[in-house]
């Protein structure tokens, strides 16, 4: 039933917290748990089979949720509602003899057969049941459906409540049990989640201002990246990264949400403590050299000469020492990890350092050339800890400036990789004239005056001594990059940019502040300083797609490659005889991938162990060779032939295409019994004794049935509607 009196309460006071209190200490415990037991049972229909119930109410800073539980001899419900009793989530379990399970799918029992019912099916108890708890000014739509599946025993069903007619951030998820359509798992949230009451669904506003608004909010960068192919590097106006804003309908005005969040916070946020954080060291272990082995084969051999001129750790940390910018002399050596690469031969090694001080232990990791020692990267940490004041200012000790530690830095890398240091500029955004501990730099080829992020060098000093503890390198010299003429403007980019993003008019979460009034009175008592709460208000929202960014030269959305899951369907079974049961079968994904059926094509073997291969959840759009080989191995597994019978080319008959059907459903020895089956084909006197059981076992099923003429024809070459018809048949039965 509709729960009529909520939906005249919404915008009234009995919503808010100012009437809640007194309302709870009006009513007795009992007399509470009564009236929304009664309102539940008549919600869901809930009758006096259960043996046991409890109901525990929970009381919150918004308002009372109960928590009812009943529970019998087979089955236990838990429902959460409001103290008006709405229902706000629902969970039904079955009772096992030992333990209560949920009830979850528990996957396809392995034998083939269709579920109880399809997901639309499925949908429309899901439907009838939130007719049952929502309000009158409650509407839900599910969002896009997920495919069907034959080892399904349940349906999910996800979606978002529209308030008011309005959309809003409430979300409601939905399960159903297919065996008899009923909900085993419910749960939604609920305007009583906020503080107050819903905002106006009224707008002072248009959505044509508040997206001009919106547009206000959004920059967008022209840099060099690599077009879909990677062939060469083209010019995209990019987005940079922005707060979250909305305009709200009621005022009209543009609403920063990230800085009133952030406000919000840190005025409810108190004084940290101090965390204490351990050191651990690191041990060095040295491995045990293995025994040698009196000889090497050729292949180990040309193992072992991969590392011949490889300098040892002691040889690696002369070279590297030898950068006194790295700032190492007072760091000891620890170990040295080498690694060949696969594919090139190349060895690297990565040596690591420690130093150890009163405020913990400081670490590097040098990445070089084993052979030559030439620097490849680097990282490193610091202990965490305050910088120490001087006693006496009681300021910070003496730091670099960003502009001083950028001046090292570079004057590192020009000296490391001075050739492509001098093609870039720095792209990452730095004060120079705040002091930090650290500071990190990149530095990003610039073409024609614009930045191409993808090659780039970084580096990162430490701002209490200058010395470098991290650096590396990504570049790609042989990049081709295209003209920047023709280019469109930043404006024209971001009309583009923006008009991508749909702007409606809906209910948002909005943080607000409490204030003193007596509506907010239990909230601020239980420490709150802010909440939030529903209003409505214009966003930017979800694109159907993923853009990447603009081509700055015809304006178009970028949208980036992406493969999407190939689904099965046919396009050549118009006027067919079979089509509907080729189409259901397909909807499953049983058959043949690539969009034709051709029903009336000879079957061949390999068509046939392609469609049972499906049905047991394999897929193959393209099938190659190695494909064919995992086909026929499934085939085997299954009993559907052995490898002495593999033709893959080969025309199957009617009475073989029964045959390996059969075998695969494992009735293959009770068809070979002699003496004891008939069946009632036309041609039945003329089917050989070593095909009879099985044609009688398929007519006693239902998965096969004779021709035109009644007869079984088990020479006849067969086709592959009628492989795919018998597996329906059979799934049906």
């Amino acid at each position: 039933m509709k729960l009529c009196k909520f939906a005249a309460a919404l915008t009234g006071a009995a919503l808010s917290l100012s009437l809640v209190a007194p309302a709870l200490a009006a009513e007795a415990a009992d007399q509470r748990l009564a009236r929304v037991t009664l309102e539940v049972k008549g919600t869901l229909g809930i009758g006096d089979e259960y043996t046991e119930f409890y109901g525990e109410p929970d009381e919150t800073a918004l308002g009372t949720r109960w928590s009812l539980s009943w529970k019998s001899e087979d089955e236990e419900l838990s429902v959460t509602a409001t103290d008006e009793g709405k229902v706000l989530s629902l969970n039904r379990w079955e009772k096992g003899d030992r333990v209560v399970e949920p009830v979850f799918a528990m996957g396809s029992s392995g034998e083939l057969s269709f579920p109880a019912m399809t997901r639309s099916q499925a949908g429309e108890h899901a439907r009838a049941f939130l007719d049952k708890v929502l309000s009158e000014n409650e509407k839900v739509s599910f969002t896009e459906e997920d495919a069907e599946s034959l080892s399904a025993t349940e349906y999910s069903f996800r979606g978002n409540v529209e308030l008011n007619g309005l959309p809003s951030p409430m979300s409601v998820y939905v399960r159903v049990r297919l065996s008899d359509g009923e909900v085993t798992r419910f749960w939604r949230g609920d305007v009583s989640d906020y503080a107050g009451a819903p905002g106006d669904a009224k707008t002072s506003t248009t959505e044509e201002k508040a997206r001009e608004l919106l547009k206000t909010t959004l920059s967008l960068r022209l840099e060099y990246v690599r077009n879909e192919k990677g062939e060469a590097a083209v010019l995209r106006y990019l987005p940079n990264g922005t707060d979250e804003f909305y305009v709200d309908a009621a005022t009209g005005e543009l609403v920063n949400l990230t800085e009133l969040r952030d406000k919000l916070r840190q005025q409810y946020a108190g004084a940290g403590g101090e965390k204490l954080m351990a050191n651990t060291s690191m041990a060095a272990m040295d491995a045990a050299a293995p025994e040698a082995a009196p000889t090497l084969s050729e292949v180990e051999l040309e193992g072992v000469a991969k590392l011949e001129g490889v300098l040892d750790k002691e040889g690696l940390d002369k070279k590297i020492k030898a950068w006194r910018e790295l700032g190492l002399d007072a760091y000891a050596l620890g170990s040295a990890g080498y690694n060949v690469d696969r594919e090139t031969g190349d060895v690297t090694a990565r040596v690591s350092y420690a130093k150890n001080t009163e405020e913990g232990i400081y670490r590097r990791y040098v990445t070089v050339d084993a052979k030559t020692g030439e620097l490849i990267s680097m990282y490193g940490n610091n202990p965490s800890r305050m910088v120490l004041l001087e006693e006496d200012s009681k300021e910070y000790k003496a730091l670099l400036t960003a502009a001083q530690a950028q001046e090292k830095g570079e004057a590192f890398l020009k000296r490391l990789w001075g050739e492509q240091l001098a093609k870039t500029e720095r792209y990452n955004e730095v004060d120079g004239k705040e002091k930090a501990s650290t500071v990190s730099f990149t530095f990003a080829q610039k073409v024609n005056g614009y930045f191409f992020p993808e090659n780039s060098i970084t580096v990162r000093v430490d701002g209490t001594d200058g010395s470098i503890m991290g650096f590396s390198r990504s570049f790609d010299d042989e990049v081709v990059f295209d003209t920047a003429d023709g280019l469109i403007s930043e404006e024209e980019a971001i009309d583009v940019w923006c008009g991508s993003f749909p702007v409606e008019l809906g209910y948002m979460e909005i943080p607000v502040a409490l204030d003193m009034s007596k509506e907010f009175e239990l909230l601020r008592n239980a420490g709150y300083t802010y909440y939030n709460s529903l209003k409505p208000g214009y966003a930017l929202g979800d694109r159907d797609a993923w853009y990447s960014g603009v081509d700055a030269k015809t304006g178009e959305l970028v949208e980036p490659e992406t493969t999407e899951p190939e689904t099965m369907f046919y396009d050549d079974l118009e006027g067919h005889w079979a089509k509907e049961i080729l189409d259901e079968l397909a909807r499953y994904g049983v058959g043949w991938m690539g969009g034709k059926a051709e029903p009336d094509k000879a079957l061949t073997q390999l068509d046939y162990i392609l469609l049972l291969s499906s049905a047991e959840g394999y897929r193959w759009s393209n099938v190659g060779e190695e494909d064919v080989e995992t086909l026929y191995e499934i085939a085997y597994r299954q009993g559907i032939l052995t490898k002495e019978e593999r033709q893959e080319d080969k025309v199957l008959t009617r009475a073989e295409l029964v045959k390996m059907f059969l075998n695969s459903r494992g009735y293959g020895k009770v068809a070979q019994l002699s003496g004891i089956f008939r069946c009632d084909f036309a041609d039945a006197a003329q089917i050989p004794e070593s095909d009879l059981g099985y044609a009688a076992l398929a007519q006693g099923l239902g998965i096969a049935g004779g021709d035109g003429e009644g007869n079984y024809a088990p020479t006849r070459p067969a086709v592959r509607c009628e492989a795919a018809v018998m597996l329906w048949k059979y799934m049906k039965r």
